[in-house]
């Protein structure tokens, strides 16, 4: 059985080392909202590589090493950036993040949440989908197969395909820490 939103989301395409920021947009624009990408970047803290920065209108940080550029651990202490923006922009929303290792069934926990219409967001290493990038990606959760555990994730990259496929499995090893030192794990956005 396939369980997906109702309303589908509309590919956007990130803005370099935005990822993030791009996805978040996917899911104000899939509930009826919009708050610029360059925007989100500056308020989730997006670090861009210096010759980036002819490419933006609002002054983000830089960074020296590619590895330190994109969103910081949204996951980790900074998860409150997220809250803090839907605040300040008046989006009845709330963000709570999941690191992997406090999920005790994962699959049980992606049907309730998108039986419940809330968006799931989750992050990765590349390097734990066997590709040579050191460093972790964001993407959102569009659809899901119970019988194959397969997921359909929506990918702002411009790189991609905007919808892919992949095991569930295969991502949940890929938010392991082991790739890069980093815990990662899934991101629900429910209503407030």
């Amino acid at each position: 059985m396939k369980i997906k939103h109702k309303k589908p989301y509309k590919p956007l395409v990130q803005m370099p080392w935005c990822c993030a920021a791009c996805a978040i947009l996917w899911v104000l624009h899939r509930k009826g909202y919009w708050v610029d990408q360059e925007v989100i970047a500056k308020e989730i803290k997006i670090k861009i590589p210096a010759k980036e920065k002819n490419k933006f209108t609002v002054k983000l940080k830089t960074c020296r090493k590619e590895e330190d550029c994109g969103a910081p651990n949204i996951i980790g202490k900074e998860y409150n950036l997220i809250n803090k923006f839907f605040k300040k922009h008046k989006i009845p929303f709330k963000h709570t993040p999941y690191k992997i290792s406090k999920i005790k069934d994962v699959k049980q926990f992606i049907i309730d949440n998108l039986k419940k219409e809330n968006d799931i967001m989750f992050s990765f290493c590349w390097r734990g989908l066997g590709k040579p990038w050191n460093w972790g990606h964001v993407v959102l959760l569009s659809e899901f197969d119970t019988k194959t555990n397969e997921i359909l994730i929506g990918d702002p990259s411009p790189k991609h395909p905007k919808f892919w496929k992949a095991k569930l499995d295969k991502i949940t090893h890929a938010m392991l820490p082991k790739w890069d030192k980093e815990e990662r794990g899934f991101y629900i956005f429910s209503r407030e």
